[in-house]
Parts: structure tokens; sequence; C-alpha cells
């Protein structure tokens, strides 16, 4: 096993980032939580993850807005996996517009998600 990756899930689905941060710790990875935009800004100040897993509709700032973000964060570098609900054509060329990595729809496959963050963070 390789070095422990840090993932930070961004949703404000309560029972998604259980979920997500289950599977992933499973894993081995190292798992932060935010159930907002305002939450992952600190934590990314703290210290950048290595991938971000992000819901696109949240209260607040959307994962539409965070993507804009990315400059400004200084994290442009770092894949970030979009998990919605809201798979439309148009949302996933929307967000692969804006620097999206990849597009994973709700209700999501678990597999999906740690194989596909597995192959990203390789």
């Amino acid at each position: 096993m390789g070095k422990v990756r840090t993932i930070l899930v961004i949703d404000d689905s309560n029972t998604s980032l259980l979920l997500l941060e289950w599977a992933l710790k499973k894993e081995g990875h190292n798992v932060l939580l935010a159930s907002s935009v305002t939450e992952a800004r600190k934590l990314i100040e703290a210290g950048k993850p290595d991938l971000i897993l992000l819901d696109l509709f949240m209260p607040d700032v959307t994962g539409y807005e965070f993507l804009k973000m990315k400059s400004e964060l200084n994290i442009e570098d770092i894949p970030v996996i979009i998990v919605s609900a809201y798979d439309s054509q148009e949302s996933v060329k929307q967000t692969k517009e804006l620097g999206a990595t990849k597009f994973i729809a709700k209700p999501f496959n678990m597999e999906e998600i740690v194989k596909t963050v597995q192959n990203l963070i390789a």
C-alpha cells in the first residue's frame, strides 16, 4: 500500500458524507468532510487534499461556484469528481468545462466511486 491519500468530500447530505467516508476509509484513505463550500475552503486552507468529491447543489455556494474558485484556492491540479443527482448532459458538460475530472450520478455505485478515486490518485 502506498502513501495515504487525503480525500475531501463536499456534500450537504449527511447520508452521502457518511457513506463516502466509510467506503473511502475502508480503502485506507484519510477522509475530510465538509457540508458546505465555506467549510471546504477552511479545510483546503489548512492543507490541500489529493482529490475532491463534490456535490453540485448545496445551500449558499454551489458546486459550480466552487469549481470557478479552483484557481483562487490554488487547487487547479487537484482532481475533482462531481457526485450529483443532477446529471443532465448540460450539467456534465458545464462541470467538465469548469475543470471537473469526472461526473458520477447519484444514486451512486460505491464500487464505481472507489475505483474512480483509486485510478485518479494512483
